[in-house]
């Protein structure tokens, strides 16, 4: 199964990847949650390519993460503004600068999420949606949904045929 077969049977993963799964979109609304969010404040922040920050930008304002407001009409200047889709997405990231501030990077990370009510380091937890019990990572297994495609249902055979 290929990159494309994953996203044509919807793969949550290879979608969610598809839109964000590269470093600069993930650095880009990293900076966007901290408040750096015009053009120019983006481009200092990352080094990044004007034509590559434009495309990634245009992205994410296209799927709905970001949304692009006029501040200067002369030249025109635009913010780019964290949408409620997109604050769904931050634990995720937190989470991801948690994990490798763990086994990583340390006390040599330049920046740490904090609680601003208390300055403690945030951790992510998860979950059950249904139960509300907070769960580990063993407490996990992966289902074949109804709607799956044939590729989707012939890959997980191949991957659980032990099991």
């Amino acid at each position: 199964m290929g990159w494309k077969d994953l996203l044509e049977e919807k793969s949550s993963l290879a979608t969610a990847l598809d839109l964000v799964g590269d470093r600069w979109t993930l650095m880009l609304l990293s900076g966007c949650y901290s408040g750096v969010c015009k053009f120019n404040q983006i481009e200092r922040f990352l080094g990044i390519n004007r034509n590559l920050l434009s495309a990634r930008l245009d992205k994410l304002v296209e799927a709905g993460l970001l949304e692009k407001r006029l501040y200067n009409e002369f030249p025109p200047r635009y913010e780019y503004h964290i949408t409620d889709i997109s604050r769904e997405l931050r634990p995720v990231i937190v989470g991801l600068a948690a994990w490798s501030a763990r086994h990583f990077t340390k006390e040599k990370a330049p920046f740490t999420n904090v609680h601003k009510d208390c300055g403690g380091v945030v951790d992510i937890l998860m979950k059950c949606h249904d139960c509300t019990d907070t769960i580990d990572s063993s407490d996990i297994y992966t289902r074949l949904n109804p709607g799956a495609g044939e590729e989707a249902a012939k890959l997980f055979k191949r991957m659980y045929a032990n099991m």
